[in-house]
């Protein structure tokens, strides 16, 4: 037992933030006649902290993490702390258990013998007492120090709603613990040491501060002039300014017979959020026409747009370049001043895949959040909503005739057999209502798709499979229980498994029961289903399914023992690998080994073929047109053409662009798929904004991802980024150009947002905006300062051919657009954008601030109260600075000049 006397101020303040959450915890009574778990959840505090990041500065964390089996011998060690604010806990007093999650796998409990840790599944984990356990007393404190895998360098590694399960198999969850928030739970990663923010003793990446951001938004200053007035997100290939802007007194009035209703009433919805649809007989006239052979280049959503004095036209080369320009002639509108730029437009999408990719498997999202974005989506051009419905930890869509994947696989509770709902995974804890349960019906399929339609979205489906698959298997698994006395034929027909298997695994994200198995005839009987029912959904909303999505994601990182991120280009030296043998999937599965001696495979290597290729003529005996993979579903399809049945074909290229992500893109175009970018690096936006522990994302792959990064993405010379990035260890990375042909296998490109720690609907929307406009303006122009594919050019911190003053002056251009005039629009279309945390300097005793766009308003912190910034505020005045929303209704988290006094810092 650890006694903690006396509580740190910075432990104090982060209970007392933790009570806020909670409302509060009665004081128990002695007539409450409540069970030890039930006082636990009722009465204990929680914290969550960092202990020791990287092994180089703790050799006992080094040797335990060898012993205790942790990947290359890489741990770090963190506590949780619970501290009972109630009666006291005696031993012996009934059975309980705390269950916690955690995204790295914990390997070993430190610093007690009363306890014992097990890895459940997935993050699950469990500490249970034992007979040593002596009780803990009133306002005493259990600290537990956990040996865990890897690093953990961000506050939200950390999961809310810790659980303790009773005697009779009841969880109750910790109340202090209950929130999707983690104020109050996490404390400083640097808690215990000044370094604990690094990977390693190393690291040479640069810590977000005050002084840090100050130093890199202001010597990049946005355009002061008028010109974002004219700056239409994304850039057209060409506009010339005719005059002087145009006021708008009466909103915008639409002729535009040729378009098709829905694209139209999608339009007009758009004119009502903004604020701009006709409310008098003065509204400003625009005329949409659709005339294919005004255009000389047959290039799709091509459209000619001009702002005149008394009136507007658009010239669509077909519905989508139509809809298109009224996007364009909404971008010209500064909604402050309500004026129209009068400018002439020539504009086409250099790319036909314009897309961006929603995780709603491992938290589910609402309906209501995605057709936000689809609206966004289609304001700035985005034209493939590539929608991610299953993974390991929930299946997302109702699927008529198969109810168990949404009754058992779409719901996470406490339910050890599973037979119910999938075990609580990434923070949902075990209430029904959590972040980890939910679907969406067949009526709300439909209507997203018939959204998406009318605003020239394809929709296309994933449903990611062999691996990340769990909860179809085990939903697939309830529905064989259920009909095996019935009906054994029956009840096999979908199942997911040979029963047979031996395979002992570990998946990348802890599990050992994930994976689809390729070699039996059920599995493809359960796509062929999923095929013909989501194609009559896609039917009944008037679209019909052009693209299927199978995954392929992460099929074969498998280890024995050990689950980790299979980087390509990955250093052992360095520890990135796992210093143990890898087992092939499905290798003790006899349905598969029969394969062998059949011929149709080689060896068990080949199965990830043999699963697409089978995919493929599913896909293309439903005439499907068109078959999608992540790269790793397809790295042993050498040749799509010949090997695929399916007419099209393309894979996302996902891999970072410093582990050799350009030549996995080159390797996937020789193999003749069709190249969709997707680099985790610059295009993942469940990255954080910057380098900052306070800041929520993953961050294997890059340690701060801000907009103006994703701005400066090269879509077909990913190679000259090796100029202006780093690696994620903050380190230069070198790359070669590949041959000019390359660019005409490229698609488009794509952004991506997984839900691992998206728990919410505002999480989507501060991780999305304002990320996605940048991500429309790179899928659609191609800038100047993109360089042409030069083969074999080599490119690294120290070459010097990208021209880096005409990137800064294009992003001047967008940012002043973007905080002059689109955060606004994002303010009344109900988008919570992340509000960019101030950078401040105090020079010569003057407080200077900047932002890395203009536009919103500031404020400061003068001990007691927040006030509105001015230029005559003293330096001393000023203890933190923090931006509003461009409406002024929200704030952005504060950049702190000095401790603010905790019971002030909230006013």
């Amino acid at each position: 037992m650890i006694r903690v006397p006396l509580i740190s101020a910075l432990l104090l303040a982060a209970l007392l933030s933790a009570c806020d959450r909670s409302g509060g915890f009665p004081a128990p009574t002695g007539s409450e006649r409540l069970s030890s778990a039930e006082r636990i959840a009722r009465d204990f505090l929680v914290t969550q902290e960092v202990l020791t990041n990287f092994q180089g500065v703790d050799e006992r964390l080094r040797t335990e993490c060898k012993r205790a089996g942790g990947s290359g011998a890489i741990c770090s060690s963190y506590r949780i702390s619970l501290i009972n604010q109630g009666e006291a806990i005696r031993p012996g007093e009934g059975d309980w258990a705390i269950y916690f999650h955690s995204i790295r796998r914990s390997l070993r409990l430190l610093n007690r013998d009363d306890f014992t840790l097990e890895h459940i599944k997935g993050d699950l984990h469990r500490l249970t007492p034992t007979e040593a356990f002596t009780g803990i007393a009133e306002g005493e404190t259990l600290a537990f120090d956990l040996l865990a895998e890897y690093w953990m360098q961000s506050e939200s590694d950390f999961m809310p709603r810790l659980f303790v399960v009773d005697g009779a198999g009841k969880a109750h969850v910790i109340a202090s613990t209950d929130s999707d928030s983690i104020e109050g739970l996490a404390l400083p990663i640097t808690s215990h040491h000044p370094e604990n923010w690094k990977r390693t003793a190393d690291d040479a990446n640069t810590l977000a501060t005050p002084a840090s951001r100050y130093a890199a938004f202001s010597t990049r200053q946005p355009d002061g002039g008028e010109s974002w007035r004219t700056r239409i997100i994304p850039r057209p290939q060409l506009l010339e300014v005719t005059g002087e802007p145009v006021r708008l007194r009466t909103g915008i009035a639409v002729d535009a017979g040729p378009l098709e209703s829905r694209s139209l009433h999608a339009f007009r919805q758009r004119l009502e959020q903004l604020g701009l649809a006709p409310s008098g007989p003065g509204a400003y006239p625009v005329r949409v026409d659709i005339e294919p052979e005004a255009f000389r280049e047959k290039v799709a959503g091509a459209y000619t747009l001009q702002t005149k004095a008394r009136g507007a036209r658009i010239i669509g080369r077909d519905q989508a370049g139509a809809f298109y320009g009224l996007q364009s002639l909404l971008a010209l509108v500064d909604l402050r001043s309500q004026t129209l730029a009068r400018v002439r437009v020539e504009d086409a999408p250099r790319f036909p895949h314009r897309g961006f990719s929603l995780d709603v498997g491992r938290n589910f999202h609402s309906k209501a959040v995605v057709l936000k974005l689809l609206d966004q989506m289609a304001a700035y051009k985005l034209n493939r909503f590539h929608f991610h419905l299953s993974d390991d930890e929930g299946w997302r869509l109702e699927i008529p005739g198969l109810s168990e994947l949404t009754e058992v696989g779409a719901r996470r509770c406490f339910d050890p057999g599973e037979t119910r709902c999938l075990l609580p995974q990434l923070g949902s804890g075990p209430k029904s209502d959590n972040s980890g349960s939910g679907f969406f019906t067949v009526e709300d399929y439909i209507h997203i798709v018939r959204y998406a339609a009318a605003r020239h979205i394809e929709v296309i489906p994933e449903f990611d499979m062999p691996a990340h698959a769990r909860a179809a298997v085990v939903a697939m698994e309830a529905r064989y229980r259920k009909l095996a006395d019935e009906s054994a034929q029956r009840a096999a027909e979908y199942r997911l498994i040979d029963p047979q298997d031996d395979t002992q695994y570990l998946s990348v994200q802890f599990y050992d029961d994930s994976y689809i198995n390729p070699c039996i005839d059920s599995t493809y009987h359960f796509i062929g289903k999923l095929i013909r029912e989501v194609q009559a959904m896609h039917r009944a909303a008037g679209a019909p399914l052009a693209s299927w999505h199978f995954g392929g994601d992460e099929a074969l990182n498998i280890l024995a023992g050990n689950g980790f991120e299979d980087a390509p280009g990955s250093d052992p030296d360095k520890g990135d690998v796992a210093s143990v043998k890898r087992q092939m999937p499905w290798s003790e599965s006899p349905a598969c080994q029969k394969l062998v001696p059949k011929g149709e495979v080689e060896d068990l290597g080949q199965l990830g073929a043999f699963f697409a290729k089978r995919v493929s003529r599913l896909v293309a005996e439903a005439g499907i047109p068109t078959l999608a993979a992540w790269s790793d579903g397809v790295k042993h399809i050498e040749n799509a053409g010949e090997m695929l049945a399916t007419k099209r074909n393309y894979a996302n290229a996902w891999t970072p662009l410093f582990w050799g992500g350009g030549a996995e893109s080159v390797r996937l175009a020789d193999a003749g798929f069709g190249v969709v970018q997707s680099h985790a690096d610059f295009l993942y936006f469940d990255m954080p904004y910057e380098l900052d522990p306070k800041e929520s994302g993953y961050y294997w792959a890059s340690r701060s991802t801000d907009t103006r990064k994703a701005f400066s993405y090269a879509p077909l010379n990913t190679a000259q980024l090796a100029e202006i990035s780093t690696d994620r260890d903050g380190r230069g990375w070198s790359a070669m150009s590949p041959a000019p042909e390359f660019e005409k296998s490229v698609q488009g490109i794509q952004g991506q947002l997984w839900s691992e720690v998206v728990r919410t609907d505002a999480q989507v929307e501060y991780m999305l905006f304002p990320r996605l406009l940048a991500l429309a303006e790179r899928a659609w122009h191609r800038a100047e300062w993109e360089l042409p594919l030069a083969e074999g050019q080599n490119f690294s911190a120290r070459t010097a051919a990208v021209d880096k003053a005409s990137l800064d002056a294009d992003w001047n251009g967008f940012a002043a657009a973007l905080g002059n005039r689109e955060l606004l629009k994002l303010d009344l279309s109900g988008i919570a954008y992340r509000i960019p945390v101030p950078g401040v300097v105090v020079e010569d005793g003057a407080l200077k601030t900047a932002l890395p766009y203009p536009g919103l308003p500031l404020e400061y912190f003068d001990g007691e109260r927040w006030r509105e910034l001015e230029t005559s505020v003293s330096a001393d005045a000023v203890w933190a600075v923090r931006a509003r929303s461009a409406d002024g209704r929200r704030t952005g988290r504060a950049a702190i000049l000095r401790a603010l006094p905790a019971a002030n810092a909230q006013r």
